[in-house]
């Protein structure tokens, strides 16, 4: 039993997954072939019968007579008149029996075509249609067959899963968007701190005569280099789509420059505000592979941060590991560290630690940007509660030429 089966599953697969020109022919023969075998039998069933009643009439020797003497149609003649109306009846069912086997065969044919080939994929497509077109594409298109309807559903899965993935590098190109747009209305407001802090600085002491021309002059230059920086940092952020894709552009320079300009970001951000950055240089004197505009960018993000959250003292250190080429900086505050969720979710773009926009009013992704721009420069950005109280975050930065230019 179990091989007349697995033969009888074979051949309905066979027949389920025939084309349709295939499948309308095998459903017409087969219709043809129940037909003429009805037809067959009903004729002879008639035959026999008329026959039997024909031998009633004692001059008629059976039907067969009656056609050689009065032809197919011998209903038409005196002998219509004259017999059993039985004998009239059937003699139609016999004629006229093939014609309508026919024609109901035909019909059947078509509502079992329609039924097993046409109603179940085009009920799934009809679906599948009326999903898509509500925006749900969360199903799969599915139907057991090689046939037209088959290719027909599979061509459909594969638009859904095209549409899906369409769907899928939208959100993200959104998303990225959103971050990028978040990233530049955040890198923007250190940087103009920092010249507010320069315009506060002259503003209070140009009137009692305590800057000098030469001091004067400095700071105008620094401020110039400033909004030459956030020119330079809008035009570049018109041009990328995402944070991952800001350039790196690393460049021969000592170490001092670098310090020099961290200096100038620590002493406009001291005039204003009453929180004191104090900075901790290192004396390590060397030439470094390094994007020092990156670099502020990461310390004023850090910065930024820190400043929310200190009490009274923010203090920057860096340091340079000539063994691993490295640039280290660190940031400590004063505040309260990081609690065991913030330090989970820190990281993470546009985490708050509040919901209500009242209590926490910036973007949530401040050290998001740091550590994205940390990779970009082949370092990592770490953070941690400091044993002397307080948060600290320390951003490493690749300096090695070949791995940069690799």
């Amino acid at each position: 039993m179990d091989w007349i089966n697995e033969k009888f599953e074979k051949l309905f697969s066979w027949v389920r997954n025939l084309t349709f020109r295939r499948a309308m022919i095998a459903y017409i023969l087969l219709t043809s072939v129940i037909v003429w075998a009805l037809s067959f039998v009903t004729m002879r069933l008639c035959w026999q019968w008329e026959n039997s009643l024909w031998k009633q009439y004692d001059s008629i020797n059976g039907l067969g007579n009656v056609i050689v003497e009065n032809g197919l149609m011998w209903m038409n003649s005196m002998w219509r008149q004259q017999v059993d109306g039985r004998l009239i009846v059937l003699d139609m069912i016999r004629v006229w029996c093939p014609f309508f086997y026919f024609l109901a065969g035909i019909i059947v044919a078509i509502c079992l075509f329609y039924r097993r080939r046409l109603r179940t994929p085009l009920a799934i497509l009809e679906d599948s249609a009326a999903a898509i077109r509500g925006n749900d594409l969360d199903f799969r298109i599915a139907y057991d067959s090689r046939d037209e309807m088959g290719r027909l559903c599979q061509s459909f899965e594969e638009m859904r899963q095209e549409l899906v993935c369409n769907k899928e590098n939208m959100w993200k190109l959104v998303e990225r968007q959103k971050e990028l747009n978040a990233a530049f209305a955040h890198d923007l407001r250190t940087p103009l701190t920092v010249l507010k802090g320069y315009t506060d600085f002259l503003a209070r002491y140009i009137p009692e005569g305590k800057v000098s021309q030469e001091k004067m002059q400095d700071t105008l230059e620094l401020m110039s280099d400033h909004i030459k920086r956030l020119e330079r940092y809008s035009y570049t952020m018109k041009e990328v789509r995402g944070i991952d894709e800001v350039p790196l552009r690393a460049e021969d320079m000592a170490l001092e420059g670098i310090q020099s300009k961290i200096g100038e970001v620590v002493f406009a951000l001291n005039q204003i505000g009453d929180i004191w950055i104090d900075y901790a240089r290192s004396e390590t004197e060397c030439e470094i592979y390094a994007d020092d505009s990156l670099i502020v960018e990461v310390l004023e993000n850090l910065l930024s941060n820190a400043i929310r959250y200190a009490r009274t003292k923010i203090q920057v250190m860096d340091d340079y590991d000539a063994a691993s080429s490295e640039l280290i900086l660190a940031v400590r505050d004063d505040g309260p560290g990081f609690a065991k969720e913030q330090m989970r979710k820190a990281l993470r773009p546009y985490y708050k630690e509040y919901e209500d926009d009242a209590k926490d009013e910036h973007f949530g992704i401040g050290l998001h940007i740091c550590r994205q721009l940390c990779r970009k420069h082949g370092g990592t950005l770490d953070i941690a509660n400091s044993v002397e109280g307080g948060a600290i975050a320390t951003a490493s930065f690749s300096c090695k030429k070949e791995s940069r230019e690799s």
